[in-house]
């Protein structure tokens, strides 16, 4: 009889025996192999031994049991789960679970776990899930298909769903072969079988928008406005009266215009500028006077609140507020008279804003002009109307006036490059191209900012409770981590984190881009801040420079800027002073829930493009791209192509996967060939998941390697489906 206590003892000594070390230090006969790997497997469900992946086994020692929600990365290969305890440093402990050990439970599912670490070794601590405590998953979105007469469920994310049988109950008979469907789970029957009900049909495998459509019903974004939302929408004017204009500042017979994007069907900002004399200029910024129509705990307001922001996606716009609305009578539309609420500034030629004031108007766009044409103009194009090229002359002088005074107080313009999607008739990617503000949009964004600073000086003048869009300076930790990469790049130069100031962060950028005028920087500098949000507590915006700001000019597609507009309105306009208290205490869960919103729907436009971009990489599998190297993590390289979109090179495919991560160089290496960040370096893409957005490449010195491995596993896939054919005959 093998002797277990003998194996415990052996293998907590030597970690990463294999099977033959194990029965030649117990001195197993060749007929007790069968007994020596019952015991393994006993010892591996008790959690006394574990198997590594190079099929040798360790000794284990129970650490601790934790609660916590399991994440999966990379697609269910692995996962974390993140405790409520910090480490000396005061990080978050998170245990790492490989996918052997997930037990039945899905991503975002309520687990308990039990930690393990491997005796006598350096390798890492894991865990495994011991109880699944709460489903968290509700929907899966999945494939229908028929085999005779019988019905399958094939989720478009498989991969999380490993080791999952799903079953179909009550299948409706308008459900076709092939119908991509989001499906309601109804209950689990163990921890491996899922019982779902089938509730939409959301398209076909040849709809080139299914990924996205799939990805949207996915996250429950909310498309169609409910009825009650309509009904009232539909019983507001189409047109300004006579009645609505009285009390306002008439501003028809002004010369203001919008300047937007070709696109662009919602126009909330309209401006006109005028210069006073030599020293002195008069800003007009004219906003859609949303508050006007959208009053609070309307039908249409509990709905704005609800949505938080409208969302922009690559084929379309999913609005805060119905259309009636968002294109219709708050939209400034030219030719006809709309209401607004407008800050009049008057600026000096050093842009400093010598007066102020907030308005309710009436204008009227005299052009819709776009920021191509306007861009033409500032080349010398001009337009018919004089007077039109004098007031754009005013605005584009006033505008660098403005820029020159804000990135002296510190403001940086990152000058980011970001792709755009450009989408053939049928909804296919035929294109990826690189967007570049133009000075137009520069000129626009300058007014913007000024105006929402303007607004929020007054609010806070006037101890109004409004949202606040803050953001904080740098942590010690993101400048500190800016500073070691600085180091790695050879460049001799770093943020001091005692003496951090926009002005001092401005400085060392300028400084940086005369060394090196990186594109792949410019994301490193954005990384080093702090995410903006919105908060009644005011602390100043860093990297705008701004020691008071809001959000005030897109109260469309905004709910923060509305709520402004609402404060404004109700204490500054009609003087309800008692209304203090209750934008008071209603103004923190806003704020809260406003910032969600805006990261759900930042999240979702980056996700959806990720889809698109698989999409086109689909279409350039084995072709070679120039790129360069942007991110360095443990399991590989991430590359940016020359149109900013990117991808992974994993690590098991760089060389012949003799490389590894060294973390404190921050590059990955063999010993004799590095890859560090910057570099440049020319690849081929080898897969694209449209299911996931995932791209995936190779560097191209090892693509013919590549090649061979990928026809050795294909080979090897096919021995084992016709090994299994025999056996089931």
């Amino acid at each position: 009889m093998i002797n277990e206590e003998k194996l415990l003892v052996f293998l907590k000594k030597n970690p990463n025996a294999t099977f033959k070390n194990i029965a030649n230090y117990l001195k197993v006969k060749f007929n007790q192999n069968k007994d020596l790997t019952t015991l393994l497997n006993k010892l591996i469900e008790s959690k006394q031994i574990t198997r590594l992946r190079n099929d040798t086994f360790a000794s284990l020692e129970f650490l601790s049991s934790e609660k916590g929600i399991i994440k999966f990365v990379q697609d269910g290969k692995f996962a974390f789960v993140d405790s409520d305890k910090l480490d000396s440093e005061g990080n978050i402990i998170s245990y790492f679970i490989p996918p052997t050990e997930f037990n039945g439970a899905l991503n975002g599912d309520e687990v308990l776990i039990d930690s393990y670490k491997i005796v006598n070794s350096e390798q890492r601590e894991f865990a495994t899930v011991s109880k699944i405590l709460k489903r968290n998953t509700t929907k899966i979105i999945g494939k229908v298909t028929q085999e005779k007469n019988r019905f399958y469920f094939k989720p478009l994310k498989a991969q999380n769903f490993k080791n999952h049988f799903i079953k179909i109950k009550n299948l409706a008979s308008t459900i076709k072969n092939n119908d991509v469907v989001a499906a309601k789970v109804i209950s689990y029957e163990n921890k491996n079988v899922i019982w779902i009900s089938i509730q939409d049909v959301i398209g076909q495998m040849n709809d080139p928008m299914l990924y996205v459509n799939a990805l949207i019903e996915e996250r429950d974004t909310i498309q169609n406005f409910p009825k009650e939302v309509i009904n009232e929408a539909n019983k507001i004017a189409d047109f300004v009266s006579q009645k609505e204009m009285q009390d306002r500042l008439d501003l028809r017979n002004e010369l203001i215009v919008t300047i937007d994007g070709s696109s662009t069907k919602d126009f909330d900002d309209a401006i006109n500028v005028k210069k006073i004399d030599e020293n002195t200029y008069e800003l007009g910024v004219h906003i859609a006077d949303v508050s006007y129509y959208v009053t609070e705990n309307s039908e249409i307001d509990k709905e704005a609140l609800k949505r938080g922001t409208s969302i922009y996606l690559v084929d379309r716009v999913i609005p805060m507020l119905p259309e009636k609305l968002s294109n219709g009578i708050c939209s400034l539309n030219p030719n006809v008279d709309r209401l607004t609420m407008s800050i009049i500034m008057t600026i000096d030629k050093k842009g400093k804003i010598l007066n102020s004031e907030i308005k309710e108007t009436v204008i009227n766009s005299k052009y819709r002009l776009t920021y191509e044409r306007v861009n033409e103009f500032l080349k010398g194009q001009k337009f018919e109307d004089e007077s039109l090229n004098q007031m754009l002359t005013n605005a584009s002088e006033l505008s660098k006036i403005i820029r020159e005074y804000k990135n002296n107080e510190g403001y940086i313009n990152f000058e980011i490059k970001e792709p755009v999607i450009k989408l053939d008739e049928k909804g296919y990617v035929k294109d990826i191209i690189v967007k570049e503000q133009g000075e137009s949009e520069a000129m626009i964004e300058d007014f913007m900012v000024r105006a929402n600073e303007g607004v929020a000086y007054f609010s806070h003048k006037n101890k109004l409770p409004i949202p606040y869009r803050i953001h904080e300076i740098p942590t010690e930790e993101s400048i500190e981590n800016f500073n070691n990469t600085l180091n790695q790049l050879g460049i001799n130069l770093k943020i001091d984190k005692n003496k951090i100031s926009p002005v001092a962060f401005r400085q060392i950028i300028e400084e940086i881009k005369e060394i090196r005028n990186d594109e792949f920087l410019k994301t490193m500098f954005l990384r080093v801040m702090s995410k903006a949000i919105y908060s009644l507590g005011n602390i100043g915006h860093f990297g705008l420079a701004s020691e008071f700001y809001c959000h005030f000019t897109s109260p469309i597609r905004r709910y923060p800027d509305l709520m402004v507009h609402r404060i404004i309105r109700e204490i500054i306009f009609k003087n309800q002073k008692d209304k203090l208290e209750h934008f008071a205490e209603i103004g923190t869960q806003i704020a809260k829930e406003n910032s969600e919103s805006e990261q759900k729907a930042v999240e979702l436009e980056r996700d959806t493009n990720d889809l698109k971009y698989a999409e086109y990489y689909k279409q350039k599998i084995n072709q070679e791209f120039k790129a360069q190297i942007v991110t360095i993590l443990k399991f590989g390289l991430f590359i940016e192509f020359e149109n900013k979109t990117s991808a992974l090179i994993h690590i098991s495919e760089i060389g012949d996967g003799e490389f590894v991560f060294d973390d404190k160089n921050n590059l990955i290496t063999n010993g004799k060939k590095f890859y560090k960040l910057g570099d440049k370096v020319k690849v081929v893409v080898i897969d694209a998941d449209e299911t996931t957005g995932k791209v995936s490449c190779v560097l191209k010195e090892d693509f013919a390697n590549y090649l061979i491995k990928k026809e050795l596993k294909e080979q090897q896939n096919e021995a084992r489906r016709n090994n299994f054919k025999k056996k089931s005959h």
